[in-house]
């Protein structure tokens, strides 16, 4: 009776797991947009107003000025990888931290989106050095 008892407790804290990773899954649309370097697909799930933290250029932009933001930052700094290490999430809104290599450095990407309706928007985008 007591082993059955663990059995079942473990299920339910199984299939609780599966059921809050899947609600806050960062979409892979952006993840997949990072690791292309696609500044016009990631720009897409951009809010209104997104603030972008990037080495040399920090603010508060619009969707097409942070479009162009990260058009030029690809440019200069295209993927060799990407992949989201660390992801989470609170109320309506969650975040991912994800590790973007470039021509042998290494940055860290963080986003902070937030889910309204049907459709989730990034409201901040830091990229920073990553020391190792």
């Amino acid at each position: 009776m007591n082993l059955l008892k663990h059995i079942i407790i473990a299920l339910l804290m199984t299939v609780s797991s599966l059921a809050v990773a899947q609600r806050g899954k960062f979409p892979d649309a952006v993840t997949n947009a990072t690791r292309n370097a696609d500044s016009r697909t990631l720009s897409q799930y951009f809010n209104d107003k997104v603030e972008l933290v990037l080495p040399g250029n920090s603010g508060v932009f619009s969707k097409s000025q942070a479009e162009q933001i990260i058009k030029n930052f690809f440019a200069s700094s295209p993927c060799d990888e990407f992949s989201i290490i660390h992801q989470g999430e609170r109320d309506n809104s969650s975040f991912a931290i994800g590790k973007y290599k470039t021509r042998g450095k290494n940055l860290r990407f963080y986003f902070l989106v937030k889910e309204g309706g049907s459709s989730v928007t990034i409201h901040q985008l830091r990229i920073e050095n990553q020391d190792e």
